[in-house]
């Protein structure tokens, strides 16, 4: 957890005019990307530095950040990542799973054979990054196959939870992606099923699939700690 840098974190200077809302956004995407860490510090001057812009727009995009529950205020001008308990992520998993499952359903009842072709091109993208091992890659492509089938839904009040979940729970996204073996089968097998699903139009298969993948990144994060345990 060495000073952040824009080579660091993988980001571009930001453009004048729309700087608070973009550092917000960017901000917004790392976090649910897993780019940083649980209990990882954010300071706002390595921030400033790394998008290329002052320290005002960065204070806000934090201070919009823990309003959102996705960071935690430290002193010094700092932020850090929340650290969240077992309690705290099971209650997470619950709610991922009543939200998104709706949610997945709802979008197969919508989607098209245009739909389908999309999805099936991310899919084709995250396991390219997964045989090629390209961990960054790869969870990103995971979050853009989940929002591009919540977004068939056509809900405009479930997406803004969700976010809100992947906000919280991003962080523990990569690490569960790097323990992730193949003896549990390829990391994109329940998204596989999921557009299979989709495309036999069966809208509680997709929710089921979703409600596995799920499932699936919670089992790694208790392996993780059983095996932190005996260690």
């Amino acid at each position: 957890m060495g000073a952040l840098s824009a080579e660091a974190i993988g980001v571009a200077p930001v453009p004048r005019g729309t700087v608070q809302e973009r550092v917000h956004a960017e901000l917004r995407t790392l976090l649910m990307q897993g780019r940083f860490q649980p209990g990882q510090a954010l300071k706002i001057a390595d921030l400033a530095a790394a998008f290329g812009t002052s320290h005002q727009p960065v204070r806000e995009a934090i201070r919009q950040l823990v309003a959102e529950r996705a960071l935690e205020a430290a002193p010094n001008r700092s932020a850090h990542v929340p650290v969240w308990d077992r309690a705290r992520l099971d209650d997470l998993r619950k709610a991922r799973l009543a939200i998104e499952g709706l949610t997945a359903e709802l979008a197969a009842l919508r989607a098209t054979g245009a739909d389908a072709a999309r999805l099936a091109r991310i899919l084709d993208a995250e396991i390219e990054a997964d045989d090629q091992a390209r961990v960054e890659a790869s969870v990103a492509q995971n979050r853009e196959f989940h929002f591009a089938l919540y977004r068939l839904s056509g809900s405009a009040v479930l997406l803004p939870i969700i976010e809100s979940l992947w906000l919280q729970f991003g962080p523990y996204i990569r690490r569960s992606a790097e323990f992730f073996d193949g003896r549990e089968g390829r990391g994109a097998k329940h998204h596989i099923e999921a557009l299979r699903a989709l495309k036999r139009r069966d809208p509680a298969q997709v929710r089921r699939a979703i409600e596995r993948d799920i499932e699936r990144v919670f089992a790694i994060l208790s392996a993780i700690w059983k095996d932190e345990a005996r260690a």
